[in-house]
């Protein structure tokens, strides 16, 4: 059975599958003959939406019927979508969207589409990769992994153009809703993460509204008595036709645009170089972050950056490029910066399989099984992938220092001990890590799991984010304070995170499970079998 690669994005999503005659990664078109699909929802009526480039389109007219940019709500458990008198959440719109790609692709192909990979980006954490997890699942996918983006094109780009040798690769990907910048050592065919960095709410949606104000600034400039911003109409076009300029002028120097309102007419004329000036903060954030990740590789033995890699359709900008060649000092190349990383994840998938076929079966064996070559099964057998933790992972413990600690517990300082840091290498293990009971006879304690915000680590609670928790229940009776309780913090390769506890005392294990975001298996498996009465229109 083949599986497929997701690039599951903020503005656009794309499916791919490795070929078995070519041996090679392919994008799968979607029902209008596009390699994209816009990542946009619009819930026409009850238990029927519209997925793709009509949903854009029918968000001029309905836009309070529209769902887009869902990815950067991923993880929340605070941000629902209600429509028709249903409500729907981050992972159940993002499930919608996966569920017309896989359909779309099977029915051009003629095959089932089930196991995937999808992608997520490598500054993701353990809340929002869950929460892509989930949404695969609701859409009726068998979600293989999670993988990071910039890896997903490292890969693509590897299989495009081989290199002897090691070679250590910036990938910068700046894509519609979020930022990735990623070294990673390439040798031979494996694939190693050092470090990453990232901004979640960094994207081509900002240069977009950024553009959007210029458009209607300049309106309303020429026409002062009227205020067209309170109509959703107008500015859903505004924004449509922002972005329409913003892509035009990375091949062009200067695009002019006509605007309506209450009879009102203005021709606006919007040059590159006056782009370049209203975002050039948010390409500075970008550089900053990029920098920072640099500099952590070279402390991690990378001595200097020998290639760097455009992915994203934001990285078509020429001041991209320019100011990256002037902060690494090797000029970028662009490799298919909006199909590459489906492509990769198409790689990832088909290796993910190959290693799984391959536990206990030849390499013929596997290369009849999944139709390929032997060479091809023998060499996806032997490559190695390997991420890093993307954020810092801790727990919250209480200062003993603080004099209220003794007395007033709940009223002392609290701060975080991280146990897995950012860019450990992944899969990591902890080991027992010793904490202690806080007061005599304490007959269990809440362990609080919390994630690292910004990109430095911090111990402030305001620096990090509750991201899930679990009781451990029925300590032993009679329990002095400061008796130890160790905790154990692993993570796999994709970035899943478990965690157990053990008092060591009484030998005894104590064990729960780390609930993350508001979704338990009976509210996925309703989820999905809302979705699956859906009908879906492209």
């Amino acid at each position: 059975m083949t599986a497929f690669g997701i690039d599951l994005g903020t503005t656009n999503s794309c499916i791919a599958y490795v070929d078995e005659e070519v041996g090679r990664p392919v994008v799968v078109p979607n029902a209008v003959g596009e390699n994209t699909t816009p990542s946009v929802v619009y819930f026409e009526r009850r238990g029927r939406v519209v997925v793709g480039d009509a949903a854009k389109d029918a968000a001029l007219l309905a836009p309070h019927l529209t769902v887009q940019l869902v990815k950067r709500q991923m993880g929340r458990d605070d941000v629902t979508y209600p429509f028709h008198g249903e409500t729907y959440t981050p992972e159940t719109v993002s499930a919608l969207i996966l569920k017309e790609l896989a359909d779309g692709a099977r029915r051009r192909l003629g095959r089932p589409v089930e196991d995937v990979v999808i992608t997520v980006p490598a500054y993701f954490g353990v809340a929002e990769r869950e929460a892509t997890r989930r949404a695969g699942e609701i859409a009726g996918l068998t979600v293989l992994d999670v993988l990071a983006e910039p890896v997903a094109a490292a890969l693509s780009r590897q299989d495009h153009k081989p290199v002897e040798g090691a070679r250590h690769v910036l990938v910068y990907d700046l894509g519609g809703g979020t930022f990735d910048t990623t070294v990673i050592r390439m040798d031979g065919e494996d694939v190693q993460v050092l470090c990453t960095g990232g901004d979640r709410e960094l994207g081509g949606a900002d240069w977009d509204a950024r553009v959007r104000d210029y458009l209607v600034g300049a309106f309303t400039e020429r026409h002062p008595r009227l205020d067209p911003t309170a109509d959703e109409e107008f500015m859903q076009d505004v924004w449509i036709k922002a972005e329409k300029i913003k892509r035009e002028l990375s091949t062009a120097v200067s695009r002019r645009c006509n605007l309506r309102f209450a009879g009102a007419v203005a021709q606006v004329e919007l040059t590159r170089e006056r782009l370049e000036e209203l975002t050039a903060d948010l390409l500075e954030r970008t550089l900053t972050i990029t920098e920072r990740t640099v500099e952590k590789a070279r402390a991690q033995g990378a001595p200097r950056i020998d290639e760097v890699i455009l992915v994203g359709g934001m990285s078509r900008m020429p001041a991209v490029a320019a100011r990256l060649e002037e902060l690494v000092g090797t000029k970028p190349w662009r490799h298919e910066p909006d199909l590459a990383v489906a492509r990769g994840a198409a790689l990832f998938a088909m290796i993910r399989r190959v290693q799984k076929e391959g536990a206990d079966r030849s390499a013929e064996q596997v290369a009849d099984r999944l139709g390929i070559t032997a060479a091809q099964a023998e060499s996806m057998r032997n490559r190695r992938v390997t991420t890093v933790v993307p954020r810092g992972f801790g727990v919250k413990v209480i200062d003993h220092n603080d004099p209220r600690a003794a007395t007033d517990p709940m009223r002392a300082r609290y701060y975080i001990v991280h146990l897995l840091p950012a860019d450990t290498p992944l899969p990591a293990d902890t080991g027992p890590v010793t904490f202690f009971t806080a007061f005599d006879n304490q007959p269990g304690l809440e362990v609080e799991v919390w994630e690292q915000n910004g990109p430095e680590s911090s111990e402030e609670l305001a620096d990090n984010t509750l991201i899930g928790r679990g009781k451990l229940r029925d300590l032993p009776p009679r329990l002095p304070k400061g008796t130890p309780i160790q905790i154990t913090f692993s993570m796999n390769e994709t970035g899943l995170l478990t965690v157990a506890a053990v008092e060591p005392r009484s030998g005894r294990n104590v064990r729960f499970d780390l609930q993350i975001g508001g979704m338990d298996r009976k509210d996925v498996d309703k989820a999905k079998a809302a979705v699956a009465r859906h009908e879906i229109i492209s």
